[in-house]
């Protein structure tokens, strides 16, 4: 945090949420660039698939990218503090606002152009963060609600995720306090990406965020396209399309 004169593209940064470290990734482009902060989803990180392709390409448009791994996420020296089981959206939205801390204490960035790009989970944070600061945002394959994915863990304090992943019983509570489909219509320009085949999010949770949507808003449903996009081609139109509404937002 106090080596920001040495910042480069793609430069390993720190800073911290609830007292535990949090770790990502600023790529600068050059000093006061409009900026863009990627969240990745539930069990992702940082270094999933598309964003890095998001960060590059963003940079070469003259765009700065944080993206960071939120709390209990990420592998190696790569991983933010925490525990995974931790896991709520409430945690998620306070490490999405020490992010925004973290670029506004930096001064590398300007703060009037900020923009935000959430998958699945990730873009509910985006959504129910209400955060004013944010000029454009882009979610991608986000729900409005989450179905339960979890199953019972003997002992009663834990739920399993199909991956086998756990998370303590009050993640699906703490998700009650943010209703979406309200928390969306305070939102700044929005676009919503959503694949026509998404296994795991369908896409009618789009349709019902973008109606409750306020203007400006698109909406685009990719044919073919599953729940993270995994074909080359529908990546590059979901990067095409989100660097466009961005050049339109943040210029």
């Amino acid at each position: 945090m106090n080596e920001l004169n040495q910042l480069e593209m793609g430069q390993v940064i720190n800073f911290y949420s609830d007292q535990q470290r949090i770790v990502g990734n600023l790529h600068l482009p050059y000093r006061n660039a409009p900026c863009v902060l990627t969240l990745h989803g539930l069990e992702s990180s940082k270094d999933s698939g598309k964003w890095p392709q998001f960060a590059a390409r963003l940079f070469r448009e003259g765009f700065a990218c944080l993206r960071f791994n939120f709390r209990g996420c990420g592998s190696g020296a790569e991983r933010s503090d925490g525990a995974f089981e931790d896991t709520s959206l409430t945690g998620r939205i306070a490490d999405y606002r020490s992010a925004l801390q973290f670029l506004t204490d930096s001064g590398a960035v300007d703060m009037a152009r900020l923009g935000v790009i959430g998958s699945s989970f990730g873009g509910m944070v985006a959504i129910a963060a209400r955060d004013s600061r944010i000029k454009a945002m882009i979610c991608l394959a986000t729900p409005y609600t989450l179905p339960q994915l979890t199953t019972a863990v003997a002992g009663g304090e834990h739920e399993q995720l199909p991956s086998g992943r756990r998370l303590r019983n009050g993640f699906y509570s703490d998700l009650q306090r943010y209703p979406l489909l309200e928390a969306v219509k305070s939102t700044p320009p929005l676009l919503i990406l959503h694949g026509a085949l998404d296994e795991l999010v369908p896409a009618e949770q789009a349709l019902r965020l973008y109606a409750a949507a306020p203007e400006p808003k698109r909406l685009e449903i990719i044919e073919d396209a599953d729940h993270v996009f995994s074909r080359p081609e529908h990546l590059t139109r979901v990067i095409d399309l989100s660097v466009d509404w961005l050049k339109n937002y943040l210029s």
